[in-house]
């Protein structure tokens, strides 16, 4: 991990590492986060460890539990459930206030670049290289919705969303349509697209129901894979 000045403070440094090796799925539910590994290996003293495992609890990502530390948390079907329903409210909310906003201060221009990024990826393409694409999609929606509570809200739940997504999508057997790069990028386009017509009822319909087919999928490949168990 990168230690150089001027990036931000340690603790920060040590967050972003710990939630980019949680959305890669190379730590995973249930995993338990031992602050004097965590010191050696990122080469930091444990106190912006612990006050870093602190800030990934508040987010939802960790728990800390009372004889175990700090464990990567293990979402169920109903934490899964509302953690979609909020992400649906909260950027359904937010792309009908795109769409009002979108012709102030240069937005127009930076949804149309974003949204020809997702033309490379409509007809497929590896997830990895997608979910950069993706996480700065959902973020540009907020940040032209220009509401501050959303904007903070919505923040705090994409970690968690991802981590969900990119843990799921390396575990399916087979393709999942509301998890696969193409109907992601084909949802962005028309959400991207209502939200560039003004649309608002448009945008916050599509963004709802992008976000509940998303959990769709996700709790579709966790039944494929305890089925899956079941038959070993």
């Amino acid at each position: 991990m990168s230690k150089s000045p001027g990036t931000g403070s340690v603790v920060d440094r040590i967050a972003d590492e710990l939630r980019r090796r949680i959305r890669r799925g190379e730590l995973v539910g249930g995993q338990r986060l031992i602050e004097a590994e965590w010191t050696q290996e990122l080469g930091v003293s444990r106190g912006p460890v612990r006050e870093a495992l602190g800030r990934l609890a508040s987010e939802g990502l960790v728990v800390i539990e009372a004889k175990r530390g700090a464990v990567v948390r293990r979402l169920l079907a109903k934490d899964i459930d509302d953690l979609y329903e909020a992400r649906a409210a909260i950027e359904g909310q937010a792309a009908a206030a795109a769409a009002r906003r979108i012709d102030e201060g240069g937005h127009r221009a930076a949804l149309e670049e974003l949204m020809a990024e997702h033309d490379d990826f409509v007809g497929g393409g590896e997830f990895g290289p997608y979910l950069g694409v993706s996480v700065r999609f959902h973020e540009l929606v907020l940040e032209i919705a220009d509401n501050e509570i959303l904007s903070r809200l919505g923040g705090q739940l994409h970690v968690l969303a991802y981590h969900l997504q990119a843990t799921r999508v390396s575990r399916a057997t087979g393709p999942v349509p509301h998890l696969s790069v193409s109907g992601s990028a084909e949802c962005h386009r028309e959400i991207g697209s209502a939200i560039l017509r003004g649309d608002a009822y448009a945008a916050e319909r599509l963004m709802r129901e992008h976000q509940m087919a998303t959990r769709d999928g996700i709790l579709a490949v966790d039944r494929d894979s305890a089925a899956e168990l079941g038959r070993r």
